[in-house]
């Protein structure tokens, strides 16, 4: 009995080391094959790299800060003081003096050789006074470049820079003609001269026209956004959720003379009307200035609209012309109302003029006028302006 007793238990330890062998190789295939599997990304940390964000990612590093210093030269009032000669001359004398002018604004590279777009009155468009500019990129490149002044379109409130710098991060120009109302839009700038700073919202609206002038600029067929700009985000761009370029941020309403920042209603240059500028840039070097003849045109009033027999006070009356213009030669006289330009109506002379200053040379666009109470049709086609300027 004993002896089967042992020959049971040595069996019974056999079985148990194998059995513990097993138990050892199968545990360590296991943990192997958990390690060979890839780790699985926290849902939550996936969800934060949103379209947007890859939107941001794609446009951001073009985005440019303008720092633009002017030297203005200025009479500083100066008062003499000497009692005795302020006693027989108390006049203020002026004394000549030159002051630094330093503006911010936003640009976006938009090609391999360094061209920067922005917005006209950003960089003070032609000028005689001296004036430096630079632009800093945004982290990690962060480099600081001196910029070149090229070109501006004052009517349209854009202008055009140049940087020398390799490996330059460009940003893709999308289609202004391709946006919906209600998609995403970013604006991307250095608002209050903070830095590159990015806020979102959606397109408001398409084809906003503002018939008086900002200035020396005429808006017309503007984006709007309720995106967030300030003061710092002109010359930025607006920008989509593919991270293309659909506008450039000019201004905003603030809801009173005395409110700078956003309420939510900002307005961007359509990027096509940027590449007309951009393609007349490239063909000319400059963008020749258009010339219509038209020397004056003013609003109508009430009284005016009855002595014409005209059944509303909407339209541009043509007060003068040049001879031998552009607008003479297409049959323009002076008497005649502008109701209506490529089919758009006038409502004001204002609003005439901005649609013509808006239009480039060698466009042609047809004027429906009303002559001595009867309609007509001229076709005008725009010039370039003459060396002695006699109108716009």
């Amino acid at each position: 009995m004993i002896k089967f007793a042992l020959q049971l238990n040595h069996a019974y330890c056999h079985q148990m080391r194998k059995l513990k062998q097993m138990c050892s190789t199968f545990i360590s295939l296991t943990l192997i094959t958990l390690l060979q599997q890839p780790v699985k990304a926290d849902p939550i940390s996936a969800s934060r790299h949103t379209a947007i964000v890859n939107a941001v990612q794609t446009a951001q590093p073009a985005v440019v800060s303008v720092h633009v210093t002017t030297q203005v030269r200025r009479l500083r009032p100066y008062r003499l003081r000497d009692p005795f000669m302020e006693f027989f001359s108390p006049y203020h004398y002026l004394i000549p003096e030159n002051s630094e002018h330093p503006s911010t604004g936003s640009g976006i590279i938009f090609n391999n050789a360094g061209y920067i777009l922005t917005n006209d009155h950003v960089v003070g468009g032609p000028t005689r006074n001296k004036r430096k500019i630079t632009i800093s990129l945004p982290e990690p490149d962060g480099r600081v470049l001196e910029a070149k002044y090229i070109a501006s379109d004052i009517g349209s409130d854009l202008a055009i820079l140049q940087v020398t710098a390799e490996s330059l991060p460009v940003a893709p120009l999308g289609d202004s003609d391709d946006i919906l109302v209600g998609e995403w839009a970013v604006a991307i700038g250095n608002p209050f001269d903070l830095g590159p700073t990015v806020s979102i919202g959606v397109v408001s609206g398409l084809d906003r026209d503002f018939p008086q002038p900002q200035g020396e600029h005429y808006y017309r067929d503007m984006i709007q956004t309720d995106a967030a700009i300030n003061p710092g985000n002109s010359g930025g761009p607006l920008v989509n959720a593919d991270g293309h370029v659909i506008g450039i941020n000019s201004f905003i309403y603030t809801g009173g003379d005395y409110s700078i920042g956003s309420i939510g209603i900002g307005f961007a240059i359509p990027i096509n009307t940027a590449k007309q500028f951009l393609s007349e840039v490239q063909k000319h070097g400059q963008v020749r200035r258009a010339w219509s003849g038209i020397i004056a045109l003013q609003n109508i009033s009430q009284r005016l609209a009855k002595y014409l027999g005209l059944d509303s006070k909407e339209g541009a009356l043509v007060a003068r012309i040049a001879a031998g213009s552009p607008a003479d030669e297409a049959g323009l006289e002076s008497g005649d109302v502008i109701v209506a330009i490529n089919g758009e109506k006038m409502r004001s002379g204002e609003e005439a003029l901005g649609v013509l200053m808006s239009l480039r040379v060698d466009d042609e666009c047809f004027l429906s006028v009303i002559r001595y109470g009867s309609p007509t049709l001229l076709m005008l086609q725009i010039a370039e302006w003459p060396q002695e300027r006699q109108g716009w």
